[in-house]
């Protein structure tokens, strides 16, 4: 992809083929399309930190400014676009919407997170509805951060009402959270694939640092551990596919480099760069594969953020082989549940940095 200008951090949201993308870069919001390239659809802002293709390419959501701050909008492929009503209160927050943003595959489902006088809220907008927040714990604030195709599944996060850290839940119907990895652990789900069978994210599952899970309705949450194996180094689920494959981003998120990977049952968490070289793949010299952010829902084109030698970034996108097996000298990691051990919310301090997109390109959200 050529990017229009550079930008210091960078969104992206694949329709179900990988034709479509979304994109947020520095706030600004653009469609890219492989025969159209980048189109800008608004200068956006900088403030805001979602953005969401619809599964069929049909329309995406982000927000763009509006009389009293920011307003989320749904821009459709022909170039009209639908800002959504957000009426929660008379107070001056109102209107300012922060992260999250997804829609269902018909545009009828957007969910997302919206600033009003009490905190920040998941939401849940639809046609026949309008903006209505999500259940959620008191006192402690929310976020919807992505929806299954058929717009029933929500996930995303609730903090706790005592501790004030995050943790991963999932809304049915407008159902209360659920909290799939137990009430007591610390973290967020990032994504739902389209059909609404996986869900992944960041969670701090045991040892030093917050990892990569890969979670599974009636079975055991995975972990997915990271690329070096260290137990100082942390790992993030951004995206699943359909066919379980995941990608997301494994290393140090404060002093060290970042590195893209891919997970599937079969290979375990491999390098992105690797597999992708073992499957022909020519890589620039001195560039590397910062992050993975996306994946289509079939499963074979990822779309990520890259920096060079320099420490410019770029943005990359490639298609994966039929498969993503193991690669034959990478080293993999068996796919089994991992034990989950408690903590205690005093113990959360490195989850607390939110450390939710690779530095230091990545916007950190607070």
């Amino acid at each position: 992809m050529q990017p229009p200008g550079q930008s210091q951090w960078a969104e992206f949201s694949l329709s179900r083929d990988g034709s479509n993308l979304g994109c947020l870069l520095g706030g600004a919001v653009y469609w890219w399309t492989a025969s159209g390239g980048f189109r800008l659809l608004d200068s956006g802002l900088a403030s805001q930190g979602g953005v969401g293709m619809a599964a069929e390419g049909g329309a995406l959501v982000a927000a763009r400014p509006g009389a009293t701050g920011a307003v989320p909008t749904i821009w459709y492929r022909d170039g009209s676009s639908r800002a959504l009503a957000v009426e929660l209160s008379d107070c001056g927050a109102d209107h300012q919407v922060d992260g999250g943003f997804d829609l269902n595959a018909d545009c009828t489902v957007v969910v997302g997170q919206v600033v009003g006088c009490d905190g920040e809220r998941a939401f849940r907008w639809s046609n026949t509805s309008g903006l209505v927040e999500l259940p959620a714990v008191p006192g402690g604030d929310s976020r919807g951060t992505a929806v299954s195709a058929d717009g029933r599944v929500i996930v995303g996060f609730c903090e706790s009402d005592e501790g004030g850290y995050r943790r991963p839940v999932i809304w049915r119907a407008g159902r209360k959270p659920v909290f799939f990895l137990g009430a007591d652990h610390p973290g967020e789900a990032l994504n739902i694939s389209l059909n609404g069978q996986f869900v992944v994210g960041q969670a701090q599952l045991g040892g030093l640092s917050p990892q990569a899970f890969f979670w599974q309705q009636g079975t055991a949450p995975v972990s997915l551990g990271n690329l070096s194996g260290r137990a100082t180094d942390t790992s993030l689920a951004r995206a699943v596919a359909d066919n379980g494959t995941v990608v997301g981003w494994s290393g140090d998120a404060l002093w060290g480099d970042q590195e893209a990977f891919v997970w599937s049952a079969q290979g375990g968490m491999q390098s992105c760069a690797r597999l992708l070289a073992a499957q022909g793949a020519k890589l620039p010299e001195g560039v590397l594969l910062t992050a993975a952010l996306d994946i289509s829902g079939d499963g074979r084109t990822v779309v990520g953020t890259c920096r060079d030698k320099d420490w410019n970034q770029g943005y990359w996108m490639a298609r994966l082989g039929e498969t993503v097996g193991p690669v034959s000298d990478a080293t993999t990691r068996p796919w089994r549940p991992a034990a989950m051990d408690h903590l205690a919310p005093d113990s959360l301090d490195v989850l607390e940095a939110d450390m939710l997109n690779p530095f230091p390109f990545g916007r950190r959200r607070y």
